[in-house]
């Protein structure tokens, strides 16, 4: 069903493997195909799970308790850490998101995989939502497979398959998971998008989730490319905090605005929106800006750093707030 040499792909069973393990079926499915590799001898390294407890619902502690005797009875290595979520200042799902990431980022050491278990439903749910809510190329890539964490390495080994694959795995090897009714209240956009939109779309077009997540794993090639030849064309100008505006005003409109993008983003800043764009634009660009022109701008849900833009002597400064 799951097919280990695409795994193997992705993930070095030579370094320790972690997989990001909730207890809902997503993840129990793919520590349990852990499981199995593990016992055809497929790791030469450690594998276990990490559990994080938000203690968000009535039943938090009792999925910690069966997380830790799912991988009791099967010899897994396990840790659970937990949290506490304070959601005023970015919202509850990102305040969560951020507290289990924080986790992560602490204990991965440097020969750590973090495996998780986003699939191809999950790519299209985020898609879906970035597009509504206005996105750019970035946000059109959905979630990434592999990138850096801590001192570890995050993958997502499962994002060709959907969700209908894996409950079908579940089923199929008869494995328990917890259910947490939170994620069909659709009270917050994402859980709407899951079960109204997504679950309408999927109805017609049952292909849907993968065929979106494609697109998604194509626009990611299209923006490495994209990186790449403004690396090549303009690197030497795109370094540090100070942008020249000299070398932006002998740019086209549409280059300027990705030589900025790209320069924000290698600064590990939050993306300003295209509003944000145009304020630069209009303040840096089209004006004769001075010392006291600035321009801030940050992200609603505080996973990225807020930022502002000055000037001074004929340079752009990027500052973090």
């Amino acid at each position: 069903m799951f097919d280990p040499e695409a795994f193997f792909d992705l993930v070095d069973p030579n370094k320790n493997i972690i997989v990001a393990f909730s207890g809902g079926g997503d993840s129990s499915a793919l520590l349990h195909f852990c499981y199995k590799l593990s016992l055809e001898k497929r790791f030469y390294s450690r594998l276990s799970a990490i559990h994080v407890n938000h203690s968000l619902n009535k039943n938090s502690d009792l999925w910690e308790d069966h997380c830790r005797k799912f991988c009791k009875d099967r010899s897994i290595n396990f840790q659970s850490h937990v949290v506490d979520i304070n959601p005023k200042k970015s919202g509850l799902e990102s305040a969560a998101r951020n507290a289990r990431y924080s986790i992560f980022k602490t204990v991965l050491e440097k020969n750590d995989q973090l495996l998780m278990a986003h699939h191809a439903d999950d790519v299209a749910e985020t898609v879906l939502y970035r597009l509504l809510r206005g996105t750019g190329l970035d946000g059109l890539q959905g979630p990434v497979k592999k990138r850096t964490l801590g001192k570890g390495t995050l993958l997502r080994p499962w994002l060709g398959y959907s969700k209908s694959q894996l409950f079908e795995y579940l089923s199929f090897q008869n494995i328990d998971f917890v259910t947490d009714n939170t994620n069909f209240e659709v009270n917050q956009d994402r859980n709407f998008i899951r079960n109204e939109v997504l679950k309408t779309i999927l109805s017609r077009w049952p292909n849907a989730s993968t065929q979106i997540q494609k697109t998604a794993d194509l626009v990611a090639k299209h923006k490495l490319a994209h990186d790449y030849l403004i690396v090549r064309q303009f690197g030497e100008n795109i370094k540090g905090s100070k942008l020249e505006r000299k070398f932006l005003l002998d740019l086209d409109e549409e280059i300027c605005t990705e030589i900025i993008r790209f320069w924000i983003k290698a600064n590990n800043l939050a993306m300003p929106n295209k509003k944000i764009i145009g304020e630069i634009l209009k303040a840096f660009i089209f004006s004769n800006p001075s010392s006291k022109t600035r321009v801030n701008w940050s992200r609603a849900d505080n996973d990225q750093k807020s930022a502002f833009l000055t000037f001074s002597d004929g340079d752009l400064i990027l500052n973090e707030k």
